[in-house]
């Protein structure tokens, strides 16, 4: 993600817009690879462009769009809205965590693990994406921020190799 995609993404959370309107915009965007392009593509006219914007999207946000459109920006609008969706999750004093596993944990596992995350950051809630990833061969690797805690059995072979490349 580029500064540039994250200070757009500040911008859409200052203009506090609806968060419904948000994410119907986003999946609009998701929903179509083709719209993005038209709108990235030089040859087409900046009008042109507008125009578009202005047949699909809610009045509200078309002027943000126009500007992410004329910026040349408009390639990077899922890093915008990550950025918006960081800028969220800040102002509700949470954290994102993403945890990567081998077998799913249950319920209670996953509301200790919040609990952990909350207390150790001081945050009053926890968005925890849950990732399987099955080359860890068991075990699990939780990011939060840019830490990282890693109880898989792949890193623990993985620390082992290197402590014996090191003799």
């Amino acid at each position: 993600m580029t500064e540039r995609a994250i200070q757009y993404g500040k911008v859409l959370f200052e203009l506090k817009l609806a968060s419904n309107l948000i994410e119907e915009t986003k999946d609009t965007f998701v929903g179509s690879r083709p719209l993005i392009e038209a709108l990235d593509n030089p040859s087409v006219k900046t009008d042109e462009k507008h125009a578009v914007i202005d047949r699909l999207f809610d009045p509200s946000i078309r002027s943000f769009l126009k500007v992410v459109t004329d910026n040349k920006m408009i390639g990077q609008i899922d890093d915008i809205f990550e950025a918006y969706h960081d800028c969220s999750i800040s102002e509700k004093n949470w954290v994102k965590a993403t945890l990567y596993y081998v077998s799913k944990p249950d319920e209670i596992q996953i509301a200790n693990i919040k609990d952990k995350v909350k207390k150790e950051y001081n945050k009053d809630g926890v968005e925890l994406e849950l990732i399987e990833q099955p080359s860890l061969i068991g075990g699990f690797v939780l990011k939060v921020n840019d830490f990282e805690i890693d109880r898989s059995i792949k890193g623990s072979l993985e620390q082992l190799t290197q402590k014996l490349m090191r003799r």
